[in-house]
């Protein structure tokens, strides 16, 4: 019914069972409710704790201690020398110290190059889901719609989308358009392993007090530690098979 009127509701019939009864079912629905309550607060602990891990799983992938090392692989500096003769490499920094042998330190713009989006941007926002091509932004709501458009579609994939404002970054393997000027489109060096790159970014933000592009000024310059190629293929998958149990767990709550 749209609505229901007085005389409707004063004419209801409602089932009315003794007072002490009454008392005991308001009860024991107050103590189911608190019951599930708990649960509710249980699940969202849980799901806390597993994005906690996942994160902690990042940081030891990226410190060297996800995977063993094969003192048969290249070492990282090694491949650098090929993708980008010019980049200043280290062994050690202040940030990290103590890597695995094999490892070196650069920056990300030695290995990362970035494209801006402005070919690629939507002309119509009227969006529908019968349309076939994505529109992209880096933040959280990352697909904010589909458009029919054909021109300017993205096509250069696997590619890291960033935000330049918030600092966050979305893995891409598919073709797409974007909502917007206010992200980058990077594409990773041929060699370097781009889902190692983008693990990197995703727990790796800058967070300032002004409304500012970030990569070229500062994101682009952060120091990324680099293992050979091998290990950087092996901490992917060992990255990925545990964030897939940790989501079938989750999925089971």
């Amino acid at each position: 019914m749209p609505r229901l009127s007085t005389s409707d509701a004063h004419s209801g019939q409602i089932p009315l069972p003794p007072l002490n009864e009454q008392k005991r079912i308001v009860d024991k629905v107050e103590l189911l409710l608190s019951i599930a309550d708990s649960i509710e607060q249980e699940k969202f602990d849980l799901l806390k704790s597993a994005s906690k891990l996942k994160n902690h799983i990042l940081e030891l992938a990226i410190s060297g201690k996800l995977v063993p090392q094969d003192p048969n692989d290249e070492p990282a500096i090694e491949l650098l020398k090929r993708v980008n003769p010019n980049a200043v490499v280290s062994t050690d920094t202040s940030h990290y110290q103590h890597l695995p042998q094999g490892w070196c330190v650069c920056k990300l713009e030695d290995i990362v190059e970035y494209e801006q989006p402005q070919r690629y941007i939507v002309e119509s926002t009227e969006y529908s889901d019968a349309y076939k091509t994505p529109v992209l932004t880096a933040g959280k709501s990352f697909v904010i719609g589909h458009t029919n458009e054909t021109a300017g579609v993205f096509d250069k994939v696997p590619v890291i989308i960033f935000d330049d404002f918030t600092t966050d970054s979305k893995y891409v393997d598919f073709h797409f358009k974007v909502k917007s000027s206010a992200m980058k489109i990077l594409h990773v060096k041929s060699g370097v392993n781009i889902k190692y790159v983008y693990y990197f970014m995703s727990i790796t933000r800058l967070v300032g007090k002004t409304h500012k592009r970030y990569w070229i000024s500062e994101y682009s310059k952060l120091d990324i530690p680099l293992p050979p190629y091998n290990e950087q293929c092996r901490i992917v998958d060992a990255i990925e098979r545990i964030n897939n149990r940790i989501d079938d767990i989750a999925e089971a709550l």
